[in-house]
């Protein structure tokens, strides 16, 4: 099964975030693939925080998913965007729902 997520889970809640990762881990030891993270309003500042980062990087090595920072939501929060993020547009998260088997969402 290909899943796709949307975060919107906040800086101040960060527990929130280790139950993303914690998920996708767990998909991807039952064998499912993981096609896009899509991060948006304050998710995006939990996602490149200092605490969260360096196991995002793990994920998108070990899985291949994308890493998608909501455009909006980056000008918002006035961030730079580290490698591996990629900045995106609500396009790439619709797309990424319609051929995806599932959308799972975190806030």
């Amino acid at each position: 099964m290909e899943i796709s997520l949307i975060i919107r889970t906040p800086g101040t809640a960060p527990s929130h975030g280790e139950r993303a990762q914690a998920f996708i881990q767990s998909a991807v030891d039952q064998g499912h693939r993981i096609r896009q993270c899509f991060f948006q309003g304050p998710g995006v500042s939990a996602a490149v925080s200092e605490q969260a980062l360096p196991r995002w990087r793990q994920l998108a090595t070990a899985t291949g998913a994308e890493l998608l920072l909501c455009s909006q939501a980056v000008e918002e929060y006035a961030l730079a965007v580290p490698e591996p993020f990629i900045i995106a547009g609500l396009g790439s998260l619709i797309e990424s729902a319609v051929t995806s088997d599932r959308l799972v969402s975190f806030v």
